[in-house]
């Protein structure tokens, strides 16, 4: 039974650094943290990240496979299971044989069909911002988990409440997603504008793209301004007239 290495923490909370943060470097840093609790808990067959809000909203943002995203699913689903319960209480919760076990009755039964016979879930606690959601590995066999191995879970789970914490805090992901959306419309208007110009005047797409670029620097208007009100006026607008 090993513990993860300084180089892989340092390497999943490098992720998350400065400029670099985005939706998808988030998202990857987060699997990387599963892929090392799998790899760190020797009988682990897979491991995910849970994101539970105090208002209940969950999400798995964070799975070594498919079937640990169907598992976590499932607990979302049926309102039972040991990340729940592992969140809700602060303390871990472990599942010997979930062919036995009768405290999560649905969820152990729906996941046993899918093969997955044990599981090791603990809480995610964040000194500023409390609980913030649950660390789990499954495993193929019955009573692969040790106080041991949950002990390492624990220690692993210190840095994922802190990456969460570090990437909830964030508003880098969101705003590089909404000036990417400014972008995008930009961009979509302008083509709009342009095919417009193109067949009223009987123009190429270069040709167009300088009239529509000469219609803005004489009016004296950004381009996208320009374009946009080309767009609007698509039906019975002369702004497209040649000069």
């Amino acid at each position: 039974m090993t513990t993860p290495s300084s180089d892989e923490l340092k390497t999943i909370f490098g992720r998350t650094k400065g400029y670099l943060l985005t939706e998808q470097t988030a998202h990857d840093a987060v699997d990387g943290l599963a892929e090392v609790a799998r790899d760190v808990v020797g009988p682990a067959t897979g491991a995910g990240v849970s994101v539970i809000s105090v208002d209940g909203q969950r999400q798995s943002i964070g799975a070594t496979d498919a079937r640990v995203l169907e598992a976590d699913t499932l607990q979302y689903e049926l309102g039972e299971g040991p990340c729940l319960t592992a969140w809700a209480s602060g303390e871990p919760a472990h599942i010997p044989d979930t062919e036995e076990d009768q405290r999560w009755p649905q969820w152990s039964a729906a996941v046993a069909d899918r093969g997955v016979r044990s599981c090791l879930s603990v809480p995610l606690l964040h000194a500023d911002s409390g609980r913030v959601g649950a660390l789990k590995v499954y495993a193929n066999t019955p009573r692969a988990f040790t106080d041991g191995h949950e002990q390492v879970l624990m220690n692993l789970s210190r840095s994922a409440a802190a990456l969460l914490s570090h990437i909830q805090a964030s508003d880098l992901p969101q705003r590089i997603s909404a000036e990417m959306k400014i972008a995008l419309d930009a961009r979509d208007t302008v083509a709009l504008a342009r095919g417009i110009i193109m067949e009223r005047l009987d123009l190429t797409r270069d040709e167009a793209m300088n009239h529509l670029v000469k219609m803005a620097v004489e009016a004296e208007s950004p381009l996208v301004v320009m374009a946009s009100r080309i767009a609007e006026r698509q039906n019975g607008s002369d702004l497209t007239t040649r000069r």
